[in-house]
């Protein structure tokens, strides 16, 4: 291989990495169109876990309906630093940011929860 073939391998290697998959910008604008229904959601799933009712099968159902939006929210509690750099290699609009920012300190209680769900389906968890 030429120096010249392997500085274009390495090019497009490089492109590959930088770019941002297209489920998560569907995600991201999914999330910002439906947030008064996400919020109301989620609003219910924190009320019953404040009153101490198990809240996984609430969880589960919200994933269900919403996949990408769930996975979103998982990132946002669990990989902000890697989330953060996509959405601004994206261009994520402030607001966008800003709404899913909201979510995460308004619900940031549930964040072991979601955890706890992602790793029981995992074989991790409880």
């Amino acid at each position: 291989m030429t120096e010249e073939e392997e500085e274009e391998e390495k090019e497009e290697k490089e492109e590959k990495e930088e770019k941002v998959p297209e489920a998560l910008l569907k995600a991201v604008s999914d999330f910002y169109k439906e947030s008064d229904t996400v919020f109301k959601e989620f609003d219910a799933i924190r009320d019953n876990y404040l009153k101490g009712k198990d809240i996984m099968e609430d969880l589960k159902g919200f994933r269900s309906k919403r996949p990408g939006i769930f996975g979103l929210i998982y990132d946002t509690f669990h990989k902000v630093v890697e989330l953060e750099d996509k959405l601004d290699r994206a261009g994520i609009e402030k607001e966008k940011k800003d709404k899913i920012l909201e979510f995460k300190e308004r619900f940031s209680d549930l964040a072991d929860e979601i955890d706890l769900l992602v790793l029981g389906e995992l074989g991790l968890g409880r």
